[in-house]
């Protein structure tokens, strides 16, 4: 006897058939944010909603979208250029993309951020170009665009400083010490830009000061030297990994040592360079330090008559965990650390470099710095 067994085909179909579009989103409060909208609303009560989708065509004629899913009821849109009114088209989403019919709203938002910005921009002369300063209350992502008017009469981009915090100064470099014209704008990340500013400026003189005149202090609250390294390694232009450095002995954290500029001048900024070699971003290298400023430090060796310069955090490009060094990582090394110091500050003659914290054994063992290089004007 043969028995005969019979075989189905298996068809694959969608786990939802495309079938009729979402019912409609129902909005329940539209809120007024700097630079966007915030829409409350309800879901209709489909099985197989995959999101709600918001959609508005903004001044520039661009196609602007936010999504949300259906585990909330609140969707946020943002990339406003401007307080206009505008048609915002609201959408329930199915698994298979179909759109429910829209739900047209009009909406509005608060000033954007990067106008808020705008409306605090101020220019000043710096040492060697021009200091752009604003606040951003919201720490929205901004780009600051700075130009300058060239011999033929162009505006010539110079830099671009890309922000997110909450108070704002950067100083563009590079010029003579004669009248320009520069222009700055701001642009956030939806390309949104503000008008241009535009400001003639006079450059205040910047060089570099003549490290022949530097003198180290000994004062008594100072760290002691370690593995005969003194202090005017720190201006032998020479930044190695071995042998051209100062090196501190073994000693709580903080400490410092302090030396002489031999003149008194008016300080633009600074470069610190690490240890290099295995020791960038480890062993001593600082990583959180401050230089002070004095024209008559006590000989006691207090911090009167002392003024705080600069508060320095070190970064690592890569994030890399310690030990752990990229090509930028060297490469940024290498270029060294720079800081600018406040166009607010007095001059001063006496640098006190503090050691807060090395990159490894912060209750207290050696530091090391390979170079400090300063920039002002000592007229």
């Amino acid at each position: 006897m043969i028995s005969m067994i019979g075989c189905t085909e298996d068809k694959l179909a969608p786990l939802y058939s495309e079938g009729d579009s979402p019912g409609n989103v129902t909005v329940q409060n539209v809120e007024s944010l700097p630079g966007a909208v915030k829409i409350t609303y309800s879901l209709p009560a489909d099985r197989d909603l995959l999101y709600v989708l918001a959609e508005y065509t903004d001044k520039y004629g661009r196609t602007i979208q936010g999504k949300s899913s259906t585990y909330t009821n609140t969707l946020t849109i943002d990339g406003f250029a401007d307080t206009a009114s505008y048609e915002l088209s609201l959408y329930a989403v199915s698994r298979t993309e179909v759109r429910s019919t829209a739900t047209s709203i009009q909406v509005k938002s608060l000033l954007p951020p990067v106008y808020q910005a705008r409306n605090t921009v101020a220019l000043r002369s710096d040492f060697g170009g021009v200091n752009v300063s604003f606040n951003n209350e919201a720490e929205s992502p901004l780009a600051l665009v700075v130009s300058y008017k060239d011999s033929l009469g162009r505006y010539v981009d110079t830099e671009t400083f890309y922000t997110s915090t909450k108070e704002v100064s950067f100083t563009a470099r590079g010029f003579a010490s004669k009248e320009t014209e520069f222009a700055v704008y701001l642009r956030d990340r939806w390309n949104n830009r503000t008008d241009t500013i535009f400001e003639k400026l006079v450059p205040i003189f910047e060089k570099e000061l003549d490290k022949s005149r530097f003198r180290a202090v000994s004062l008594p609250t100072d760290v002691a030297v370690g593995w005969g390294l003194p202090i005017p390694n720190l201006w032998d232009n020479t930044i190695t990994e071995e042998g051209y450095m100062w090196h501190s002995t073994d000693a709580p954290m903080p400490m410092h040592i302090t030396f002489d500029l031999g003149v008194e001048a008016k300080l633009s900024r600074f470069v610190l360079w690490q240890r290099q070699g295995q020791w960038i971003y480890n062993h001593g290298n600082p990583k959180r330090y401050e230089v002070w400023g004095s024209v008559d430090p006590p000989n006691n060796g207090s911090w009167d008559n002392w003024t705080l310069l600069a508060s320095c955090v070190s970064e690592k490009p890569s994030k890399q965990p310690l030990g752990s060094n990229t090509s930028e990582d060297v490469a940024a090394a290498a270029r060294g650390e720079e800081s600018n110091i406040s166009l607010d500050a007095p001059r001063v003659r006496y640098i006190r470099l503090k050691i807060l914290e090395p990159w490894v054994g912060k209750g207290g063992l050696a530091s090391h710095v390979s170079e400090m290089t300063f920039f002002g004007n000592d007229n």
